[in-house]
């Protein structure tokens, strides 16, 4: 008996993941990497089952701020059954974009906010096109703990290129 609950508890503990807790220090580029991993990957999750508003919220909350998240509802979260839900889409706005993760991604950190952008060349081949342009992710730190606030497409201060480009970072 005692073996079997322990072989149960230790299936609980390798099965079901730990709660993602919200990060209060951001200080390499790998730490910033992770973040914006779990932050997708909290956003696709939406598009697994239904779930309530409350249940979305405590989703996004570790990862987004209440701005960002009224932009990312509008565009992509849809009701169903009286629940809602994302659907997959080539152009859905207000996800993390699809980074590198790599020397292509420019990262420039402060005291209070990172900016985490890279720079896509023109593309005409496939379904979706599109001309050479720079998408990032504008993070500030809020009551210590670290959110993405701002999706910029083409809106990178040209402090903050110039600081990238220099690894001034």
């Amino acid at each position: 008996m005692k073996k079997t609950f322990a072989f149960i508890l230790l299936l609980f503990f390798v099965l079901v993941p730990f709660s993602p807790q919200a990060m209060t220090d951001l200080h390499t580029q790998n730490e910033v990497f992770a973040f914006l991993k779990d932050a997708y990957k909290a956003q696709v999750s939406l598009s697994e089952k239904e779930r309530t508003k409350a249940e979305i919220k405590k989703i996004l909350d570790l990862y987004f701020t209440s701005e960002y998240q009224e932009l990312f509802w509008k565009e992509n979260i849809q009701m169903e059954n009286g629940k809602f839900l994302t659907y997959g889409s080539d152009f859905a706005q207000y996800y993390i974009p699809y980074y590198q993760f790599s020397d292509k991604t420019k990262i420039v950190i402060s005291e209070n906010e990172i900016y985490v952008f890279e720079f896509f060349p023109e593309n005409k081949e496939g379904p979706v096109g599109y001309k050479s342009h720079y998408e990032g992710i504008y993070l500030k730190k809020m009551d210590r703990e670290w959110k993405v606030d701002k999706y910029l497409y083409d809106q990178i201060p040209s402090n903050i290129l110039h600081k990238a480009n220099n690894n001034e970072w």
